[in-house]
């Protein structure tokens, strides 16, 4: 370590010095300098034939700024404590990092060049009395796409956002968030999960991370927000399913007379017959001491409270609560009714719910086989349902002549017949639907979307037309208009409904072949099981291809369908016209 006098011409700005200064701290220090010299030397060290300031770096280029207003010559003599390259950067960052005014994406760029020169993260750690996981924090930030560090120098986002962008490591997933989110935490954070399961989800609570661990699953950290999530949201609902799969089966064992294991709440939940328990079971040891305490307990708060007050009173309440508890606890189905109903296993709000219903004489379905497990999630199908409903929306919309026959028809069914608007394909109801299915899961969709398709018409008028403003407009243009409004009702996701059956119709009257407007790409496979992943292989490329990938994990079995299948044309069942028998049936009847 020594200090010389190098001529101002022989020193450079090293690009390792950390901190960026504004133009007008520089103009104040050079008037200092001139005023009374350089007070504190620069640390730097010899490269290349120059000495390069890395500590310093405001006094340099005031110096610098005095040459060139000629106030001081090149050959100006200034004191350089003379440093090896990885000393003086180490140097340059303690020195800075003092400072309150640093920027963060200074500190940022330095750990990066201290780890690239060779150093590891405990020895940046250990240099600036730091944690290891605080160095690893900084490095997450550094790896982030160039134009959002470049964005976090100039205060175009802050903090917040940049931590956000670190959840992936895909530099170009980061820009394209980027270009839509801009500087929303909020946002950024939601786009680059939203096909990731968090360690606080219901779903995976379930599961477990011993579980999830033990079939390959792995995380992804949110090293800011202290939060993980699971990269495999497929292999999550799999093992759920396998999980309700496992309780059923233990249901059936136990003598019911049918049990099954559902990832959501059925939709007959609300029209089906509720089982109550008939029999009841003495209570344990554990829950009669329970019972005692509560009692206890219930008279002690009723001799302390007026006896009007009893039925108001949040502790008499909550005592009697977990009393109803235990004595609900207490009743059970008896062998009869388990012989002759069913039971559902689902996931509700709270978790694992099992909810008993009875049989419905009419039907035989309890008779035969279990039906197997759907190939489709019922989040899977919603997202096709979507896509379907999407592209009708865009032939409505293209369509003024089909749009009209879709009103007619749902106003005369209400009018004349006994339908309601519920049941239409098309609910008139003149309802702002905004519909959306996510971004990743279109993919390079080529559905229109149906403002875009009315925009002329509709820029044309104020948000609420009045009557004069519509008689103004000539009749192409109201059935473009009418078009666009019967469009925007389409809002069907099911698959098994009378609106279902009213929209295969719209499809097939619109000649709308959904390969055509969407394909399906690797977010969507994700989602899916193995064996819904092999029965696509098997029909795009045959049963060689499943033989030689049947020991594939699933999320790398993913990678290879969307890579084999790619532009062969080839649908989940639901979108392709061999699903939508009714379209053809209702025609055939109507001729």
């Amino acid at each position: 370590m020594t200090i010389q006098t190098i001529q101002l011409n022989k020193l450079a700005l090293s690009d390792l010095n950390v901190r960026k200064v504004k133009p007008k701290e520089i103009e104040a220090l050079a008037a200092d300098i001139q005023a009374r010299g350089v007070l504190q030397n620069l640390i730097g060290y010899d490269e290349d034939g120059k000495i390069r300031i890395c500590a310093g770096g405001r006094r340099y280029r005031a110096l610098k700024l005095l040459q060139k207003a000629k106030a001081i010559p090149g050959t100006f003599e200034v004191p350089v404590e003379i440093r090896s390259k990885d000393e003086a950067l180490e140097i340059s960052l303690a020195e800075n990092a003092q400072r309150e005014d640093m920027h963060p994406a200074d500190a940022i760029a330095a750990y990066r060049a201290i780890i690239d020169s060779g150093k590891d993260v405990d020895d940046v750690a250990a240099s600036f009395g730091v944690s290891p996981a605080y160095v690893r924090r900084v490095l997450k930030l550094a790896a982030l796409h160039p134009t959002i560090l470049k964005a976090f120098q100039k205060d175009e986002i802050g903090m917040g956002a940049a931590q956000a962008f670190a959840l992936t490591d895909d530099q170009d997933r980061q820009l394209e968030v980027f270009k839509r989110a801009g500087d929303n935490a909020h946002q950024i954070r939601a786009m680059l999960t939203q096909e990731k399961v968090a360690d606080t989800d219901k779903h995976f609570r379930i599961v477990g991370e011993e579980a999830y661990c033990a079939a390959g699953g792995t995380f992804t950290t949110d090293l800011f927000g202290e939060r993980r999530y699971c990269d495999d949201a497929g292999l999550v609902m799999d093992l759920v399913q396998d999980r309700l799969d496992a309780i059923a089966k233990a249901a059936r064992e136990d003598g019911w007379r049918d049990a099954e294991g559902q990832l959501y709440r059925p939709d007959s939940y609300w029209m089906r017959g509720h089982l109550e328990p008939a029999g009841e079971r003495d209570p344990t040891e554990e829950e009669t001491e329970q019972l005692v305490e509560i009692e206890a307990a219930i008279a002690k708060r009723e001799s302390e409270v007026d006896e009007d007050e009893h039925d108001y009173d949040d502790e008499l309440r909550a005592l009697t609560r977990k009393q109803d508890a235990i004595v609900s606890a207490c009743r059970v189905f008896t062998a009869e009714q388990k012989a002759e109903h069913s039971l559902i296993v689902f996931i509700g709000h709270d978790g694992i719910e099992q909810v008993a219903f009875t049989r419905n004489a009419k039907s035989s379905a309890a008779d035969g086989p279990k039906p197997p497990r759907p190939d489709y999630s019922q989040k899977v199908m919603d997202q096709l349902g979507g896509i379907r409903t999407m592209a009708v929306r865009e032939a409505l919309a293209s369509d003024p002549e089909l749009a009209l026959d879709v009103l007619l028809t749902g106003l005369l069914g209400q009018v004349r017949g006994n339908a309601y608007s519920w049941q239409q394909a098309a609910e008139i109801t003149a309802e702002k639907n905004r519909f959306h299915v996510d971004d990743a899961v279109m993919g390079h969709s080529t559905i229109a979307d149906i403002d875009e398709i009315a925009r002329a018409d509709l820029d044309r008028l104020a948000e609420t037309p009045t009557l004069d403003d519509m008689r103004q407009m000539d009749s192409e243009a109201k059935l473009r208009l009418l078009a666009y409004c019967v469009a925007s009702q389409i809002t069907s996701l099911s698959f098994h409904s009378d609106r279902d059956r009213q929209l295969a119709q719209i499809v097939g009257a619109a000649q709308i072949d959904m390969a055509d407007k969407w394909e399906p790409n690797q977010v969507f496979y994700d989602q899916l099981s193995k064996a819904t992943l092999l029965k696509l292989l098997a029909e795009g490329c045959g049963n060689d291809a499943v033989e030689n990938c049947q020991t594939m994990k699933r999320s790398d079995l993913a990678v290879t369908v969307n890579e084999r299948l790619a532009g062969r044309r080839i649908l989940p069942p639901a979108l392709r016209p061999s699903a939508l028998p009714d379209a053809a049936d209702s025609e055939s009847q109507a001729a």
